[in-house]
Order: C-alpha cells, then sequence, then structure tokens
C-alpha cells in the first residue's frame, strides 16, 4: 500500500497534471483537478448524507483526528486503509485536504451552474475539500470547505487527479 501524495500546494498539482498530460499525450485523456462540484458529486458516492456513509460519524469510515479507529497523529494513514464509497472511490474523507481547481469564494453565490471551476482573476487562494487526518471530524463531511494560499506547501495538503472522458474514440 502507498500512502497518498501530500505536502503539494495547489502550483505543485497543476504542474504534476501539466507533466502528466505531457506523458500521456496522444491516449485521448486530459488530467486535471476535479472541480468543487465534481469532487463533491464523487466525494458523496451517490448519497445526500453529511458522510458519504451516512448522517453519523462511524468509527474506521475516514483518517482524522477523532475519527475512531486507525490513527497516526504524525502521518496520513496508507491510502485505501478504509473503505470505498458508493463510487468505489477511497480516501475522499481525511487523509489529506484535496486541491480543487477552483478559487476560494466563502459561499457558492456566482459559482458556475454547469460544475466547473470558479475562475476569478489574480486569484491567490484555493479551495481544498476532504479535510485531513491533522482535522477533526466536522471537515470530513463531504460539504465541508477550507482554503489556502495556491503557492504554499502544507503537509496535509494533497491531491485528486480527475480525468476527463477520451476524446476521439
Amino acid at each position: 500500500k502507498l500512502f497518498p501524495v501530500e505536502t503539494v500546494s495547489w502550483d505543485d498539482a497543476q504542474e504534476f497534471n501539466k507533466k502528466l498530460n505531457e506523458k500521456e499525450r496522444g491516449r485521448g485523456y486530459v488530467y486535471r483537478l476535479p472541480s468543487e462540484a465534481e469532487w463533491e458529486h464523487a466525494a458523496r458516492g451517490g448519497t445526500t448524507s453529511k458522510y458519504w456513509w451516512g448522517s453519523q460519524l462511524v468509527a474506521g469510515m475516514a483518517d482524522c483526528k477523532g475519527c475512531g479507529g486507525a490513527y497516526d497523529p504524525h502521518t496520513p494513514l496508507k491510502v485505501r486503509s478504509f473503505p470505498p464509497n458508493g463510487f468505489g472511490l477511497h480516501g475522499m474523507a481525511g487523509g489529506v485536504a484535496q486541491w480543487v481547481s477552483d478559487c476560494w469564494v466563502k459561499d457558492y453565490h456566482g459559482a458556475p451552474r454547469d460544475g466547473s471551476s470558479r475562475t476569478l482573476p489574480n486569484c491567490r487562494e484555493r479551495a481544498l475539500r476532504g479535510g485531513s487526518w491533522m482535522h477533526d471530524p466536522s471537515y470530513v463531511t463531504v460539504s465541508s470547505r477550507i482554503s489556502y494560499d495556491a503557492s504554499v506547501r502544507y503537509l496535509a495538503h494533497g491531491l485528486r487527479v480527475a480525468r476527463s472522458a477520451k476524446q476521439g474514440g
């Protein structure tokens, strides 16, 4: 088992996706950070509850301080340490807070209605979703969101790569 990617800035995540796209050029896919709307849809795993598994915190479902079950206060647990959600995705709650492509705005007023990323000129703060192992359970709900400076690396921040549908066949 591997550990999640951690200690990356939003800028690092963008550079990673750029290099991944260069490496995979010609295969018909585009790799990128998901938008906040895409991330939340994926994190919910087909549910409408507070957590992807239901409305109450359940021990052994997420990697966070106070979530119950396995926990290491110094580092996130290995990938796939917890069950997948309804879409088969692991690590959508806790572990590392995951960068999304959106510029940070405190609420959804004026956000794109089509699920695309919110972009603003000269955006310095970006959104993160999912909480981390350092956060308490209130951060691992599917709707929780935080912000951070796009250029700063922080040990509890990581990324999840989205892959666009294959183009041209």
